[in-house]
């Protein structure tokens, strides 16, 4: 099963993203079978309730093929993520673009309480990076704080697309092992580094439809010449562990 781990339905740059339609039509132009979809634009309009329910809504139409990312304002805490599991999606996400990143002294007190919540409800947890977060300790600290916090649950690091930041990714990946990370279109060095020191079982597949093309991204991953066995992992087996499906 190939599993895209991180679809738009709503982008702030990219307009004609907001159709659950459109998205399940790039699925299947690139034989991509389920999707893990987020609301992107609540970057940019904030409206981070009506979002989650939207995206909820499309799950419900589509169960077979969508699962959903929450996002919400991490100060809001786990009360926010409590609401998110009532709505059935699978995973939050906490989005650092646009200058939405808490200081160091303040990832702790904030992020943590929401992945100890996404713990009990059985969600998934991950961070959304804008290349890099201008905090203390570099681009992955904040991912690190929470990976030690909940050692016994995956943290994914999600849309590390920054070639200039994954000596970074890869040197948390070594200190926290329960750290995983989303690929897209990467550049191919690093993400075949990253197997061969992490494993494919912490490497997962995520397009950040429309930004990029799944087809595209999936052909750079087939063309690494990987073992079947890791490359099945990253095209949906180590999205499908995330999520409990």
């Amino acid at each position: 099963m190939i599993f895209d781990a991180s679809v738009c339905l709503g982008h702030p740059h990219i307009p004609g993203s907001q159709d659950a339609d459109v998205i399940l039509r790039a699925m299947d132009g690139a034989s991509v079978e389920r999707a893990a979809i987020q609301a992107f634009e609540v970057v940019q309009n904030f409206k981070w309730r009506e979002s989650n329910e939207r995206v909820a809504a499309a799950c419900r139409a589509h169960s077979d093929r969508l699962v959903g990312w929450g996002s919400l304002n991490h100060y809001d805490g786990p009360d926010e993520a409590d609401r998110i599991a009532g709505l059935g999606l699978h995973g939050v996400k906490i989005f650092t673009s646009w200058g939405f990143t808490p200081g160091t002294g303040l990832i702790e007190r904030f992020y943590v309480p929401i992945a100890e919540k996404c713990r009990e409800s059985g969600m998934a947890f991950g961070i959304e990076h804008e290349g890099h977060m201008p905090t203390l300790g570099g681009a992955v600290y904040s991912d690190c704080i929470v990976a030690d916090a909940l050692p016994d649950r995956p943290v994914l690091m999600s849309r590390c697309w920054s070639w200039a930041f994954w000596p970074d990714y890869l040197a948390a990946m070594a200190e926290c092992p329960n750290l995983i990370i989303e690929v897209g279109l990467v550049p191919s060095s690093w993400l075949r580094k990253a197997v061969e020191e992490a494993g494919a079982d912490r490497v997962l597949f995520g397009s950040w439809w429309p930004e990029h093309e799944p087809v595209a991204a999936l052909a750079q991953i087939r063309g690494l010449g990987l073992a079947k066995e890791d490359e099945d992992k990253i095209l949906g087996g180590t999205a499908a562990r995330l999520f409990g499906l």
